[in-house]
C-alpha cells in the first residue's frame, strides 16, 4: 500500500466505460474518474439545455461583422470553460493507487479540441462530442490521383481545422503516379494561402523524411478520404504501426461512432499520432454560419469591410469579399467552397 502518494500529470491514451489508460512518466496507469469530478460531469451535462452551435448563434443574433470578428481574432484557449466530458487526448491529474492504477481527481484546460455532433443529439438539443483533445496539427491526406483529389473536399477540413484552431498540413501522396497539371495548381493555390503542402510517395520515398520531422514531438491527426494511402504512409514512418494497430483503415470512422473510437499512439521519434475514427461525421455543423468566413483565411482582410453588417458575402451588393473575388484576388473556386458549404449544399 503506497502512502500519500504523489499527484501525477498524464494524457489520456484511449477510454471506454469509465476506465481509461493515462500515460504518465510512471508509465502507463489504468484509471477511473473520482467521485467527485464523475458527479460533477453528470451535473454540468445535465445543465445543458442547449447545443453550442445553438448557443453561439443567439449569442450573435444582434453582432455587426466588426464585433464578430474582433471576437473571433481574440480568441484564447485560456478562456475556454472546463471539459463537462473526459476525452482522448485530455491531460489529467491522477492520484497514483498501485503501480497499475490510478485514480482522476482534475482535467486540465485543454488547448484545442476536435468536435463532432454527437449521435444522441436532436433538433431540439444537439451535443457536442469531443473526438480528440490538445492536437497540435491535422495531416490532411489526399493522393495525385487513384482517386483523383476533391479541392472541394479539401476545404471543408481545412474550414474545421481553422474552426478548431487547429495548424493543418496538406500531404498529397502518389506523388509518383502520373496525374494532371491542375493537381500542381491547386498545391500552389494552397501554398499562396500560407498552408504547409507536402507532396510524398512511398513507393519513391519522396517526402517521407520531411513529413516525419514535421510529427516529431507534436501530437498529430492523420485523415482524409478513403484509397488515398494513410495506412502506407503511417508504415513508411513508423514501420508497422499501421497494421499493428488498425490506424486509419479505410474502415475506420464508417457506420455509427463511439467515443471508444479514438486513441493515440506513441511515435517512436517522440510525439503522438491519433487514429481517425469519426473524422467522416465531422462537417461544417459545428461552425457558427457567421464564423464560416473566418474560416477561409484569403477572406479575412476584408471581414468587416462590407457595406450591410450582416453581409454574408453571397449576393449582397457592397460585398468586399465578392468585389476581392471579382478583382481576382480571392480564388474563385474557394469561393464556391465558401458558398457550398454556408448553404449546405453536397459536395
Amino acid at each position: 500500500m503506497i502512502n500519500n502518494p504523489a499527484q501525477l500529470t498524464g494524457m489520456v491514451l484511449n477510454g471506454a466505460h469509465g476506465i481509461y489508460d493515462v500515460h504518465t512518466d510512471d508509465g502507463i496507469l489504468r484509471c477511473t474518474l473520482r467521485g467527485k469530478l464523475k458527479k460533477a460531469f453528470a451535473e454540468a451535462n445535465a445543465a445543458k439545455p442547449v447545443g453550442k452551435t445553438q448557443q453561439r448563434n443567439n449569442k450573435y443574433a444582434n453582432q455587426t461583422s466588426t464585433e464578430r470578428v474582433e471576437r473571433i481574432e481574440k480568441r484564447d484557449s485560456t478562456e475556454n470553460a472546463p471539459p463537462t466530458r473526459l476525452s482522448v487526448g485530455d491531460y489529467v491529474k491522477i492520484r497514483k493507487l498501485d503501480e497499475t492504477t490510478g485514480l482522476i481527481e482534475e482535467i486540465l484546460p485543454r488547448k484545442s479540441e476536435l468536435s463532432r455532433m454527437d449521435a444522441g443529439s436532436t433538433s431540439k438539443k444537439l451535443i457536442q462530442q469531443t473526438l480528440l483533445a490538445n492536437l497540435n496539427q491535422v495531416v490532411v491526406v489526399f493522393a495525385t490521383a487513384q482517386p483523383e483529389p476533391h479541392f472541394g473536399l479539401l476545404d471543408r477540413y481545412l474550414t474545421i481545422c481553422e474552426s478548431a484552431q487547429l495548424s493543418p498540413i496538406i500531404c498529397i501522396n502518389k506523388a509518383d503516379l502520373e496525374h494532371k497539371s491542375q493537381i500542381d495548381d491547386g498545391a500552389h493555390l494552397y501554398s499562396l494561402l500560407g498552408y504547409r503542402v507536402i507532396f510524398t510517395s512511398t513507393q519513391t520515398e519522396q517526402g517521407i523524411d520531411e513529413l516525419r520531422d514535421l510529427l516529431k514531438e507534436h501530437t498529430t491527426l492523420f485523415t482524409g478520404p478513403s484509397g488515398v494511402g494513410k495506412s502506407s504512409l503511417v508504415n513508411a514512418i513508423e514501420p508497422g504501426m499501421a497494421i499493428r494497430t488498425g490506424l486509419v483503415s479505410d474502415v475506420t470512422g464508417k457506420g455509427k461512432h463511439t467515443t471508444t473510437g479514438s486513441q493515440l499512439y506513441p511515435l517512436s521519434i517522440g510525439g503522438w499520432l491519433a487514429d481517425s475514427a469519426g473524422i467522416r461525421a465531422l462537417a461544417a455543423w459545428n461552425i457558427p454560419p457567421e464564423e464560416l468566413a473566418w474560416c477561409f483565411v484569403e477572406f479575412r482582410p476584408y471581414l468587416g469591410e462590407c457595406l450591410y453588417g450582416d453581409c454574408i458575402h453571397i449576393d449582397e451588393d457592397g460585398c468586399a469579399i465578392r468585389q476581392a473575388l471579382t478583382d481576382g484576388i480571392i480564388n474563385e473556386h474557394r469561393y464556391r467552397s465558401y458558398v457550398r458549404i454556408y448553404t449546405g449544399e453536397e459536395r
